[in-house]
């Protein structure tokens, strides 16, 4: 059945069956949210809560209406979730004990599970109804923190939190100022913030070339904040959407109606800043068009290609608060720490003289080139690994990206336009 139609026969039922019940009252019929219909989000509601009028919600039991019928709903937890039928809200008056009864029908109109949702109530308790829905619009956006992070616009699996603090390996003073950064704003940042009547919501980038290890660096704060009970929320680009400003909206409404700390992470913060939708970006990294979250919100967002944000956003105070450059490997004592991490049981003492040559390449290069040797090691089935294979592995990696990026660097363009006119 079409909406509209649903919609009639649900009002026709509610006028001929239900208001004539209240003759003394002057009742209204509205479309409303199935944001009501949630088991899990009506269990939530504090019984503290006071709506206008000082009412307070005393629960909710279902009636009968041949108009719909009672079907449940459930999420991947197992949880029941959203539910159809007639249900009848009760609502009591503090001092009085005055119960008001708002009626609430909700059905499926379609195949693919839409709901259409109407409500009817005394036109002298809409106020009372508007902060009811409020409340219940806000604790359907609220994610209780769990052990998974909150993924945005992919699949859950999609950014899984895997590396330890501890495992990361950075110039000694870069990575303690960013640990730093992350734990002072948390413990002690969020009080000087709301001190200044400022929102409580930091903004740090991660800059630096491809394979440095910002995904990792963003992985390990990501762990290291559910650990500490921490919402998490990861912002994903991988689906159709790709990188829109909805997907921000949603993660920072999670953040604002989370009553605890929220990290935010947002990699490729560039894709983001396109031209249809850069003023908005702009606007919620100065603060004005973003929620706030009480116990504080932290951005952390990675980039590639510094050059590609625009000097507004990467010069303008406040929008980005601190930025740290994440660099190739400059030592080669990080070298041979990267090195032995990825050879595991395979390191021996003779690999250390190959450390460094590793000076000056990502950690992604270092990786890949631990990668190739032991591929080696296995196919020719070694118990140990050769110093010799090392070297060919490196030199195997080092020619392709020479290639590559000869081949970049020296490839004619084509002139489209040219060809066309040709045919």
């Amino acid at each position: 059945m079409e909406a509209p139609l649903k919609m009639e026969e649900l009002e026709r039922w509610i006028n001929t069956k239900w208001t004539p019940r209240y003759p003394d009252q002057d009742m209204l019929t509205m479309w409303v949210s199935n944001t009501f219909t949630s088991e899990v989000i009506l269990g939530k509601i504090d019984p503290d809560f006071s709506m206008a009028g000082s009412y307070k919600f005393v629960g909710i039991r279902p009636t009968e209406c041949p108009a719909v019928v009672h079907v449940n709903a459930h999420d991947i937890h197992g949880n029941v979730t959203f539910q159809t039928g007639a249900f009848i809200y009760n609502f009591a008056q503090r001092e009085t004990g005055q119960i008001v009864e708002v009626l609430l029908l909700a059905t499926y109109f379609s195949d693919d599970g839409r709901m259409i949702c109407q409500a009817s109530l005394p036109k002298t308790f809409v106020h009372a109804w508007a902060d009811f829905a409020n409340e219940c619009n806000r604790l359907s956006r609220a994610i209780t923190p769990n052990s998974r992070v909150v993924v945005i616009g992919g699949r859950i699996s999609s950014f899984k939190p895997t590396v330890d603090w501890d495992e990361i390996i950075l110039p000694a003073k870069l990575k303690a100022e960013i640990l730093d950064d992350v734990e002072a704003f948390f413990t002690r940042g969020v009080g000087v913030y709301q001190r200044l009547k400022l929102k409580p919501f930091r903004k740090l980038l991660l800059a630096g070339v491809p394979g440095t290890g910002k995904t990792m660096l963003c992985s390990a704060l990501a762990k290291w904040a559910l650990e500490r009970d921490y919402l998490v929320v990861y912002i994903s680009s991988a689906d159709a959407q790709g990188a829109t400003f909805v997907k921000i909206e949603q993660a920072l409404a999670a953040a604002a109606a989370s009553s605890t700390p929220t990290l935010v992470i947002m990699e490729e913060l560039d894709a983001y800043l396109n031209k249809n939708e850069k003023a908005l970006m702009l606007n919620v990294l100065d603060g004005s068009e973003s929620v706030s979250n009480e116990q504080g919100t932290l951005l952390v967002a990675t980039t590639n290609y510094p050059e590609a944000i625009d000097e507004r956003v990467l010069k303008r105070p406040g929008r980005l608060d601190r930025i740290f450059i994440i660099p190739e490997v400059k030592v080669h004592e990080d070298a041979e720490r990267m090195l032995q991490k990825y050879l595991g049981p395979v390191w021996g003492d003779e690999h250390r003289a190959f450390a460094p040559k590793l000076v000056g390449y990502p950690g992604a290069f270092i990786r890949e080139v631990a990668v190739g040797a032991l591929m080696q090691c296995a196919g020719e089935a070694m118990d140990d690994l050769p110093l010799e294979l090392l070297e060919r592995s490196f030199n195997s990696l080092k020619d392709q990206i020479d290639a590559r990026d000869d081949f970049l660097t020296k490839r004619p363009v084509l002139n489209f336009k040219a060809l066309g006119q040709k045919n």
